[in-house]
């Protein structure tokens, strides 16, 4: 007999960082999931993959990725589950949209076009803003001048909170046309900064719905002396932004001065996970330990020494920091 009760939408909004050390934990928690949403945009060569239409090689081919070995073996991980009758779905409306427009510039299309365009006019608006602000960054950056540096770092992280907004925004309209009327239990994976999507999808589900975050490194962090995942100077900046509580003037410019830092002494290359255990988010708490403890112009100071020092090595060794892992797959970052 009906009783008319049925089971909520279930959602965990799963929080971490593009690393192979989060794979495991990753691949028990979607296990436990009827659906599973990836952050990237849907494509052809994505479902494909899944089915084994074509090799994870091939597929490979067609992504535009930063960390291969992460992509690699998570493309594995959801073969697998997918062999195991899990319902797996991309859902990135940003990226697929700024793939768009990359297209329709290629092909000739102009500009104008674009930001007349309802779907395709706001991404292109804050895509352009914050690449601006790179720019801008950068060319701060081949100069002499601290102050002025800082001052790019807090106007691109104006222009990057912006971007994430909108991004975040796109996913929770798409996520809850796709999953109106849902039962089932779903894992949506997310980026760490992605913190805005909890409240969008908030907003847009039924009150009924259990949404969960969770950080797939908390316990790893929490290990370390950290009550959840640990921001560094940079995503605290930008993630105070994004949620529209900009620090004061002189608190960004200090956190500003110790992402440069931070920037300039972290390991940026994969690090295989069977040298130690969480060997990235290890490395991440090791340098954000240091930077949080620099005043500014302890940071001002370090910059300019650190012009001298062309290598990361050389960085690290002056500042106490153990030398960098060697690269299966290169040279030492640079």
């Amino acid at each position: 007999m009906d009783t008319g009760t049925k089971m909520p939408l279930t959602l965990t909004l799963a929080l971490s960082s593009h690393r192979p050390e989060v794979l495991p934990l990753a691949a028990d928690l979607m296990a436990r999931h009827d659906q599973i949403v990836v952050e990237e945009p849907p494509t052809p060569e994505f479902e494909h993959m899944l089915t084994g239409a074509i090799t994870l090689e091939d597929y490979l081919l067609s992504v535009d990725f930063e960390y291969p070995d992460f992509v690699r073996a998570s493309a594995r991980v959801l073969q697998a589950l997918h062999a195991r009758g899990r319902r797996i779905w991309a859902c990135e409306p940003f990226t697929a949209r700024l793939i768009r427009i990359h297209e329709h510039l290629a092909d000739g299309g102009r500009p104008a076009e674009l930001e007349s365009d309802a779907r395709l006019g706001p991404v292109y608006a804050a895509e352009r803003r914050a690449t601006r602000h790179l720019l801008a960054f950068y060319e701060a950056a081949a100069g002499a001048d601290f102050d002025q540096l800082l001052a790019a770092v807090c106007r691109f992280a104006e222009a990057d909170a912006a971007r994430f907004v909108l991004r975040d925004q796109l996913r929770a309209h798409a996520l809850a046309n796709r999953l109106d009327g849902c039962r089932e239990r779903v894992y949506v994976e997310a980026g760490y900064m992605h913190l805005r999507l909890l409240r969008e999808l908030r907003r847009r589900l039924p009150s009924a719905a259990v949404i969960r975050p969770r950080y797939l490194l908390q316990d790893v962090y929490r290990a370390g002396g950290h009550r959840g995942h640990y921001y560094g100077p940079g995503d605290r900046l930008t993630l105070a932004l994004i949620f529209g509580r900009p620090p004061a003037p002189e608190r960004q410019r200090r956190l500003a001065a110790r992402s440069l830092i931070y920037t300039q002494l972290v390991w940026k290359e994969e690090i295989a996970p069977d040298r130690e255990a969480f060997p990235d988010a290890r490395e991440e708490m090791r340098v954000i330990a240091l930077v949080d403890r620099l005043s500014l112009d302890a940071c001002r100071r370090l910059h300019t020494r650190f012009k001298g020092l062309k290598s990361l090595a050389a960085r690290r060794t002056s500042v106490g920091l153990p030398p960098p892992v060697p690269s299966e797959t290169g040279p030492l970052a640079k």
